[in-house]
């Protein structure tokens, strides 16, 4: 997979297309009794604002004086239609209010389960995915992007819906009133629908750029707040700065391109519609009505047909603003839907058993393995490490150790080869049963906002509070801990900034410790620890970590010199394999490192 940078494009796969919208609308599955009730009260709601004007028109024909001659039984009839006007314009407002809420409970329940789904693709994704896209345009998508969506489904697509009704139904009465006028609006509106929809497909396009630059500008914010210090120790701010006005300033200009075309809907609408359908059903009336051409034209049905053209052209402008929206939503899904629809690197088989780790012997057969396709990291790697051993990895910088421990937890696949655990291959169990047996502290310390203690129970959420404080106590970190003013309950940030670089390891040890796994992975686990700790978290590896099969990544001559076997990787493969007093009197690769600086 290519690797996307803040400041590259997104090349989407799949424009907007029928099978998106169907799936969109799929999530309205279970709410299908909710919308036939809802378009019902919109259905109805759209009639009934219509119904005064026919009102209106039997008033003016019926009711009001001829010639100066008021008709038989018109102060009745007044009563009776001014009476229907006024509860059918106040029904109206009812089922209007009724139908937004209904609309707006709907919008965000549609929108809830498809941030839920959302958020369940991202926790199942391989790591692969993340490592070929910015944090920030990962994160817009479950953020900036569902909330539109939410609005477009509170209210945009409610106002569409209504006024879509509105317009079929101003037709249909028009069409009863006075058929010819209706034929020669509908004639005239043909070719500006038809304009207005090749305005929009040009709006979508201009939008899925504009949503590219945006989406590059949070990229790079997002990982500017992530780098601050280095940012800060490196003296960029300055530099970062010009890069964010550059990426804002290509975001303004694709922002300007769109809104050159949002804006010629205001004059398509409204003079197209409003005042060209206007002058057109004037003009036809006024050839009706001076030629004698066919029925009469009453008063009351020009008078009727101009509300009803008033009410046709205000929905054709609320739609076109509406398309705006559209067009925005529809980049947006298609992002969305890149990702629901992208397949985890690192699925499970159907077949899958749960491992049961019973010795906790492992072997890689003939191992290879590459990040970026074509570009190996290992090649041919074959190993077997026997129950309860640890084993070193050291070597030079990218030489592959963490990847080798990568592999064991199928964070990646290999491209060919065998990964077995107690004779096992790891492709055929399942992904929580051999997370669950292999555990892993990586290089990177990461804690979560929060309580001291929560951060510990991360790894197994049902531990005690007994049990937490007893991990600690086993990697030493109690008692710094309780220096603290509010102890295992002090909340700490994300970035753990009040507490030092080994005060966050030896937390992620703890953490470790808490999941009692079967295998252990240590990546740099005492690399921030000082001397007097670091004796005594090695300890732990004669006590706690006795019989369990641990691989050890470490720079640092004291942490791995007592492993039962060290391998030294490079250019691909596992170049030397022995005790550190075997490869010490081989006098190779690792003598002369750890002869060097008394370092790995």
């Amino acid at each position: 997979m290519s690797r996307n940078l803040y400041y590259e494009d997104e090349v989407l796969e799949e424009k907007f297309n029928g099978f998106m919208f169907k799936r969109l609308l799929s999530y309205a599955g279970e709410y299908k009794r909710d919308y036939i009730i809802t378009g019902l009260l919109l259905a109805g709601a759209s009639f009934l604002s219509l119904v005064p004007a026919a009102v209106n028109m039997k008033i003016i024909n019926e009711v009001l004086p001829k010639n100066g001659v008021v008709p038989e039984g018109a102060p009745k009839l007044a009563v009776i239609l001014l009476s229907v006007w006024l509860t059918l314009s106040i029904g109206a407002v009812v089922a209007d209010f009724v139908t937004s809420k209904a609309a707006t409970t709907l919008g965000n329940n549609i929108v809830c389960r498809l941030r839920e789904d959302l958020f369940e693709k991202l926790m199942e994704l391989s790591f692969d995915y993340y490592d070929s896209r910015p944090t920030g345009k990962i994160l817009v998508r479950i953020t900036n992007y569902t909330d539109e969506l939410a609005n477009f489904f509170i209210n945009d697509l409610l106002r569409v819906i209504d006024n879509v009704l509105v317009m079929v139904i101003t037709v249909v009465c028009i069409c009863f009133v006075e058929i010819r006028m209706a034929v020669m609006g509908i004639l005239v509106s043909i070719p500006l629908g038809i304009l207005l929809w090749v305005v929009a497909r040009a709006l979508h396009r201009c939008t899925r750029i504009e949503r590219n630059k945006a989406s590059n500008r949070t990229a790079f914010v997002a990982e500017d707040i992530n780098g601050l210090e280095v940012i800060k120790a490196f003296n960029r701010e300055a530099l970062n700065d010009e890069i964010f006005i550059e990426l804002s300033e290509k975001f303004h200009k694709a922002f300007m391109h769109s809104t050159r075309y949002r804006e010629l809907f205001f004059p398509l609408s409204f003079a197209g519609v409003r005042i060209l359908c206007s002058v057109t059903m004037y003009l036809t009336a006024l050839f009706i009505i001076t030629n004698n051409v066919g029925a009469e034209l009453t008063l009351g049905a020009l008078v009727v047909i101009t509300a009803y053209m008033q009410r046709f052209s205000n929905a054709v402008y609320v739609i076109c603003q509406q398309l705006q929206s559209v067009a925005g939503i529809t980049a947006n899904i298609e992002r969305i839907f890149e990702v629901l629809g992208t397949e985890s690197d690192i699925t499970e088989k159907k077949d899958a058993t749960e491992l049961s780790v019973t010795d906790g012997a492992i072997e890689f057969k003939d191992v290879t393995f590459s990040y970026i396709k074509g570009i190996t990291v290992l090649e041919n790697i074959s190993l077997d490490v026997k129950p309860g051993q640890m084993v070193a990895l050291v070597g030079p910088t990218g030489a592959g150790k963490t990847t080798i421990a990568s592999l064991l937890s199928r964070f990646y696949d290999i491209d060919s080869g065998r990964i077995l655990i107690d004779g096992t291959d790891i492709k055929d169990v399942t992904l929580g049963s051999l997370r669950g047996s292999v555990g892993v502290m990586m290089q990177d310390t990461f804690l979560f906002r929060g309580e001291i203690i929560e951060n510990i129970r991360f790894s197994r959420p049902g531990a005690t509070d007994e049990e937490c404080i007893s991990a600690a106590k086993k990697v030493f970190a109690h008692d710094f801990i309780m220096k603290k003013k509010e102890g295992y309950h002090t909340v700490i940030s994300s970035e753990g900034n009040e507490l030092s670089a080994g005060e966050r390891q030896l937390l992620s040890f703890a953490r470790l410790l808490l999941m009692e796994p079967d295998i252990i992975i240590l990546d740099e686990a005492t690399s921030n620890i000082d001397t007097e700790t670091e004796k005594l978290v090695q300890k732990l590896f004669t006590t706690v970590l006795k019989g369990k099969t641990c691989f050890v990544i470490a720079h640092r001559l004291s942490t791995i010199q007592n492993a039962d076997r060290i391998l030294y990787i490079d250019n691909k493969r596992i170049m030397e394999d022995g005790s550190h007093q075997e490869l010490m009197e081989r006098k190779g690769m690792y003598y002369q490192l750890a002869t060097a600086r008394g370092r790995i």
